[in-house]
């Protein structure tokens, strides 16, 4: 329990807590491990509860009726899951998979209910998670409609640099393997035209590649590229 209690303290929706709220929370959750590639939820699961993901990462996304995936976003530690089913009781609008081996606090709706009644700032945390999620999916749209693929593939690397950034000799080294075809779902592309942007991308001296991750080398020149439109 003191455990829990101290790895949940780290986590942003928690970090204003006292002792004993943050103890009334580890009694009404439970934690689960996930391996990698392991699926968490399914879209249109029924609704379990609010997930933390403590360590890990996990991708979110969408399955068209054809069955073609639509990459969300991608989840670090402290990231929250599963609220905007707690809002409106209907079933997880998307998959959560974990990308490597991932450790999640579960709070079940019922148990959360009774800690927000207790602890009404939570659930402002809660909403902030859920804004920053809305703001996020609004400027994926913006992009869409507003920028050609490479200014989309700029913004994502921009995002990414800032969210799982390692400074290494050389740049800033996005900690993250992804493949080519999870890029181009992320920016709305195809894996031909993403493969072609990431070739010139490092032929132009703005990104390199280090032991299959993405380093970003000239940070200027990544900028320029943000401004590119349709």
């Amino acid at each position: 329990m003191e455990e829990l209690q101290n790895c949940l303290k780290d986590l942003t929706v928690f970090s204003r807590l006292e002792s004993d709220e943050l103890e009334l929370v580890c009694q009404s959750s439970f934690e689960k491990y996930y391996q990698k590639g392991e699926i968490i939820f399914f879209e249109n699961d029924d609704y379990g509860g609010l997930y933390l993901l403590v360590s890990g990462r996990v991708k979110l996304s969408m399955l068209s009726p054809e069955g073609k995936e639509k990459v969300l976003n991608i989840l670090q530690e402290g990231d929250i899951m599963g609220e905007v089913s707690f809002f409106d009781l209907d079933p997880h609008p998307i998959t959560a998979e974990a990308m490597e081996n991932a450790r999640i606090v579960i709070i079940p709706r019922e148990k959360l209910e009774d800690i927000i009644t207790k602890k009404p700032g939570l659930a402002l945390k809660i909403i902030e998670s859920l804004a920053k999620k809305t703001r996020l999916l609004t400027s994926q749209v913006r992009e869409l409609v507003f920028h050609d693929a490479a200014g989309r593939m700029a913004s994502l690397l921009s995002r990414f640099a800032d969210d799982f950034g390692v400074e290494i000799n050389g740049g800033k080294m996005i900690d993250i393997i992804l493949t080519h075809k999870e890029i181009a779902n992320l920016i709305g592309s195809s894996r031909v035209t993403v493969t072609k942007i990431i070739n010139n991308f490092i032929d132009e001296g703005v990104i390199k590649m280090h032991k299959r991750k993405i380093v970003i080398v000239d940070e200027e020149k990544l900028g320029k590229k943000l401004h590119t439109s349709i």
